[in-house]
Formats: structure tokens, C-alpha cells, sequence
């Protein structure tokens, strides 16, 4: 199967998304049947996604795959544009939002290295929580930046990626998670 990906994703990256070689006949075929054999477009934007996820999925369905970045807070803060087969990548911001990164000194991460908590300010931005002024304030600032909790980096090819959490822990009324990477395999 890793061979099969790995052969499929390299004729991707030479823009042939054809189902017609030996893989797609013998590998892929099968598992594009179980959902029907009519899958033209896949996006994903809940979370990062593994890049084994992301080339498995590009591999079976033989169709664009579009990673992006965006939150309950700010939809669709970054886009892939539709030839952009990389994968780990959210792509650009989209043209509504300005983006900018601020230092993390906790976690040794600092703008100036092109690399830091993401902060959105758009009107795509809420206006705020629910009667919690108190919360919308935390993530909110004076100037209207969201604080997203998401440490991003820009890319030699100006592409964002998000490669970590501000805080891995969140709180669930009297609960505390910790968050762990849910995106494998079985």
C-alpha cells in the first residue's frame, strides 16, 4: 500500500489526477467503491491533518484534496489553492483576513522566526461569546486581533502550517482534556 501511495502521489505532483494506472485498478478501486465511486473533491479543516492522511486520501480518490485553516471563531483563515498537492500545509490566507504571529516565549517560539501563536483580524471574525464579555476579551484584543491558541509558520513558499497549541489542555465544564493527535490510522 505504501508503494502504491507513494507511486500515486508522484503523479499528482506532475498534475495527472487519472484513475488509469495499475494502482487504481488493483488498490484503489476498491476502497473508492465502498463510498460510491463519485468522489470529485475532499476538504479537510477541522484540524492539522498527518500527512499520511492527507496523501492516503489524494491517493484512493484520485481528486483534489484541499487542506484549510479556520475555527468556530474565524472561518476559513487559510485556503490551499487547488493545485497545491503539499500536505501538512493550510495554504494562503484568504483575502479577507490580515494574519500575523506574536511571540510565545513559553514555548520558544518567536515572530521574528516567522513563527508563532496565529492571530486573525477580519470581519470573518466573531463579535464575540454569548453574554461572557470576560471570555471575548481574552480572545479578542483592544485592536480586534483574534488569539487563535494555534502556533503557526510561514513557509519558504508563504503557506501556513500549524505545527502546535498555545495550550494542549482545555476545560470542559468541571473536566480537563488534554488534546492528543487523533488524526492515524485504526
Amino acid at each position: 500500500m505504501t508503494w502504491a501511495i507513494k507511486s500515486k502521489i508522484s503523479r499528482m505532483e506532475r498534475d495527472d489526477f487519472s484513475q488509469n494506472n495499475l494502482w487504481d485498478k488493483i488498490v484503489f478501486s476498491k476502497i473508492r467503491h465502498l463510498f460510491g465511486n463519485r468522489v470529485q473533491l475532499v476538504i479537510s479543516s477541522s484540524a492539522p491533518l498527518s500527512a499520511e492522511v492527507a496523501n492516503f486520501s489524494r491517493s484512493v480518490f484520485s481528486c483534489q484534496f484541499v487542506e484549510g485553516y479556520g475555527q468556530t471563531e474565524c472561518i476559513a483563515g487559510c485556503w490551499q489553492i487547488s493545485d497545491d498537492i503539499r500536505s501538512g500545509e493550510t495554504g494562503i490566507p484568504t483575502p479577507v483576513n490580515h494574519i500575523k504571529f506574536i511571540d510565545v516565549p513559553e514555548k520558544d517560539y518567536y515572530a521574528k522566526d516567522r513563527v508563532g501563536e496565529i492571530c486573525i483580524r477580519s470581519q470573518a471574525v466573531f463579535k464575540g461569546y454569548l453574554y461572557d464579555e470576560v471570555k471575548t476579551h481574552e480572545t479578542i484584543d483592544n485592536e480586534g486581533w483574534l488569539h487563535t491558541g494555534d502556533i503557526g509558520q510561514w513557509t519558504k513558499n508563504g503557506t501556513m502550517k500549524i505545527i502546535d497549541r498555545k495550550n494542549s489542555v482545555f476545560k470542559v465544564s468541571d473536566c480537563l482534556y488534554q488534546i492528543w493527535r487523533r488524526n492515524t490510522f485504526f
